[in-house]
């Protein structure tokens, strides 16, 4: 009987442990969120107003330079020229997207880590007594992961997402498509 009561008192102190360390852990993902919205967010938002009127400016100059190669006077340098300035326009929207990206991707481990302390909750919240002090605090803190997911924003305006960045481009691609098809 001593032995039993020890070896539940054992498992009440590890279930307590762990229920600490999960707040902790999720607590430390709420600073880093809160981090990232108000250092990054901002910045990605006047990163991608600049990098998008400044890719316009490129599609605008680069197609105006491609309609004069095109013309019948046109000169052989106007060729290397275009090749120039496409090449300086594929490295400036990868020294743009290339940064954003990796924000991207941080924000995602993010909240790949509270995933996984929402899931490490459900199963401790398994492993210990229905109406222990424990359990009621494990529920407490997985409806309350649930309920304030992370959202990462640039500066409140739009979600900062792959898919996003994907349409971004994808946008500025076809209107790239379009400007040379008309032009």
């Amino acid at each position: 009987m001593h032995k039993i009561l020890r070896e539940s008192d054992k498992k009440k102190l590890t279930s307590m442990s762990s229920l600490k360390r999960l707040k902790r852990l999720y607590l430390c993902a709420l600073d880093n969120h809160r981090c990232i919205n108000n250092y990054f967010g901002v910045k990605l938002l006047i990163c991608y107003g600049c990098s998008l009127a400044r890719l316009l400016w490129g599609l605008l100059a680069t197609a105006d330079h491609w309609k004069r190669s095109t013309q019948p006077t046109a000169s052989p340098q106007a060729s290397s020229y275009d090749l120039t300035e496409i090449n300086k326009f594929l490295v400036f929207l990868f020294c743009i997207t290339a940064p954003v990206l990796i924000i991207t991707r941080a924000c995602k481990e993010l909240s790949q880590i509270v995933t996984t302390i929402f899931m490490k909750c459900y199963l401790l919240q398994s492993k210990v007594p229905y109406k222990s002090y424990e359990y009621e605090e494990l529920r407490a803190l997985r409806i309350f992961i649930f309920e304030n997911r992370l959202s990462f924003t640039a500066a409140g305006f739009f979600i900062i997402d792959p898919s996003v960045l994907l349409g971004i481009a994808a946008s500025v691609v076809t209107y790239l498509l379009v400007l040379l098809q008309f032009s």
